[in-house]
């Protein structure tokens, strides 16, 4: 079984005789541009420092309002080019996010000339989409338009940088950024060699409006969250219950829940509160409102029939939820997500005072996908992109309570269903999914995606035709250790010899 371990094989890098006159050529290089891509542009140049090599940095905005950094090496370029997704409503520039998710110092340090945006808009966080309501052409650039664009001016860039082409191009982002990833290869299919895509928002319209929707309304109790900043104190003995409850199915009782799907957790059988308990009492016990939405955050949105509208959070994702919502819901992100996406990222006069409040499960779904679909990333025919010889991993956190990973084993059986199976598909696209990880970069988990390589195994796929049998995490030295094992090899989705090993 091939190990995706060791350095990253690049191209050749530039002779270093040609680093002077990089270095003399950064400082105009943003005055030499036209017009016609560019706003503004200022270029600079940035000297090394630790591990991160020189590079000319390029700030400004891409017509027609988009905001970009793009970091150029000077020494040790490999003759590539790196595009970067961003998160959530996007909005901020996340150059310095650390690993393979919606940045881009990982990339510059491996020699990649890589590009970051805003997706065409601003805000105060990426949970932030007052930005909406009201700009349908801001709401276009997010969706899809800002991506060609960026691509072109970040190509021009290297050209007139470098005065050579890029040899490969990639684009490479998690969550919002790994359903910009999925647009690339289903919307741009000649735009990229090798795309990743890390635990993908594929169903944005559901996402954001019947699961963001259902986690508000289920956890509303007298207009407060029943599961609040509160349920902290509870959530390690929740967390104890289900591994208690579903840990092993996997034949190994390791602290890890690697067959979520195979597990029934009963939150009736967790402790109950006696009569007049309140939640501010006892952290020894449940309350029957809170092992009620429990319940219900589990199982996901169901229309009035009992019809499964989407994925609910996964079994054994409990230690994340503390992150994305018992905190303040001013503060929680996965709140402030779903809130957003119904009242500012849908304002229309169709949807007149629309929230997660007043969402209907019977009649909402089809509506957003048939007015907001262009946000989606659900299209399973990929033939373009296989025929122009691309190459797409996807992976994602089987603990993901954020976006929900049955949106991406969903996306899949779709595309091996539309092209013709598992053994075509894989000459193309494969999927790895992560037992225990949770939403992209988040602690506590060992296997955050900046622990792991997904770089080195497209540019191996795509430069050297080596198809990806495994990808391998590593804790890094700053998480603490949540796995009481040396080693765990996961089942593959959906056929051998795909893993997701994780190792200490």
């Amino acid at each position: 079984m091939l190990a995706l371990l060791g350095a990253l094989s690049v191209a050749a890098a530039q002779p270093a005789t040609a680093e002077p006159t990089l270095r003399d050529a950064c400082p105009s290089l943003a005055a030499r541009l036209g017009p016609d891509t560019f706003v503004r542009a200022d270029s600079s140049l940035v000297e090394a420092q630790g591990d991160m090599p020189a590079y000319c940095r390029v700030r400004g905005t891409i017509r027609p309002t988009i905001g970009f950094e793009m970091r150029l090496p000077v020494g040790n370029w490999n003759g590539n080019y790196y595009v970067s997704g961003c998160g959530g409503y996007c909005g901020i520039m996340t150059t310095e996010t650390p690993g393979w998710a919606n940045g881009i110092v990982e990339p510059v340090k491996r020699g990649y000339a890589a590009i970051h945006t805003d997706s065409g808009h601003s805000g105060t966080s990426q949970g932030d989409a007052a930005w909406a309501p009201g700009n349908r052409a801001a709401l276009e650039l997010y969706a899809h338009r800002w991506l060609p664009l960026a691509h072109t001016a970040g190509l021009g860039l290297v050209r007139s940088f470098y005065g050579r082409e890029a040899r490969f191009r990639y684009f490479v982002g998690c969550s919002n950024g790994g359903r910009m990833a999925l647009i690339a290869a289903q919307r741009y299919p000649k735009l990229f060699h090798g795309i990743i895509s890390g635990c993908p928002a594929v169903d944005l319209t559901n996402s954001g409006g019947a699961f963001g929707a259902w986690k508000l309304k289920t956890n509303r109790d007298a207009q407060q969250p029943v599961l609040g900043p509160a349920f902290n104190r509870k959530l390690p003995l929740l967390i104890e219950a289900v591994k208690a409850q579903c840990d092993g199915l996997d034949g190994a009782a390791d602290g890890l829940i690697a067959r979520p799907e195979a597990c029934r957790f009963d939150p009736d059988r967790l402790p109950k509160c006696a009569l007049g308990v309140t939640p501010a009492d006892s952290d020894r016990c449940f309350t029957a409102e809170e092992r009620l939405v429990i319940g219900l955050w589990h199982q996901g949105p169901v229309d009035s029939k009992g019809r499964r509208l989407f994925g609910g959070m996964p079994i054994g994702g409990e230690q994340y939820w503390r992150i994305w919502y018992l905190q303040d819901p001013a503060k929680a992100v996965g709140t402030q997500l779903a809130d957003g996406f119904t009242r500012q990222i849908v304002f229309d006069p169709r949807y007149p005072e629309f929230s997660a409040s007043n969402f209907d499960f019977d009649r909402d779904p089809a509506r957003l996908r048939q007015d907001f679909g262009m946000l989606n990333a659900d299209n399973p025919d990929l033939s373009a992109f296989r025929a122009a010889g691309g190459k797409l991993i996807m992976w994602h956190g089987m603990a993901d309570p954020l976006v929900v990973p049955t949106q991406s084993t969903d996306y899949y059986r779709q595309v091996l269903k539309q092209m013709g199976g598992a053994t075509r598909v894989q000459r193309f696209f494969r999927l790895f999914m992560a037992p225990g990880l949770g939403h992209c970069w988040e602690a506590p988990s060992a296997s955050a995606p900046e622990d792991f390589d997904p770089m080195t195994a497209i540019a191996d796929w795509v430069e050297r035709g080596q198809a990806p049998q495994q990808i391998v995490a590593r804790p890094s030295p700053r998480q603490g250790t949540s796995l009481p094992v040396s080693e765990v090899r996961y089942r593959p989705y959906p056929l051998p010899p795909q893993v997701f090993a994780v190792r200490r």
